[in-house]
């Protein structure tokens, strides 16, 4: 971890540091998974699935990170939620 963040030009990064850091990163994504969608109506909705290789529990596992965009009442594009998976049929 220590490499990470000093290739960020962050030096001396405690493990509460790092646990704080989590602890806030946590509440975002959860805010982000539970927002509510009233930018729509959404004219505009696309589902994909980006497969890689990531490093699970050790080992090298094949996953999918589904992504859910619309285009808005505005006409922008919005990121309307996104999963990772190790398949692509997720429930």
């Amino acid at each position: 971890m220590n490499d990470l963040v000093a290739s960020l030009g962050i030096d001396n990064l405690s493990k509460s540091q790092v646990s704080d850091m989590t602890k806030e990163l946590d509440m975002m994504v959860a805010d982000f998974r539970t927002r509510p969608l009233d930018s729509g109506p959404y004219f505009y909705l696309s589902c994909d699935a980006l497969t890689m290789k990531v490093r699970e529990g050790g080992r090298v596992v094949t996953t999918s990170v589904l992504v859910a965009t619309g285009v808005n009442n505005d006409g922008y594009r919005e990121l309307l939620g996104m999963q990772v998976a190790t398949s692509e049929s997720v429930e």
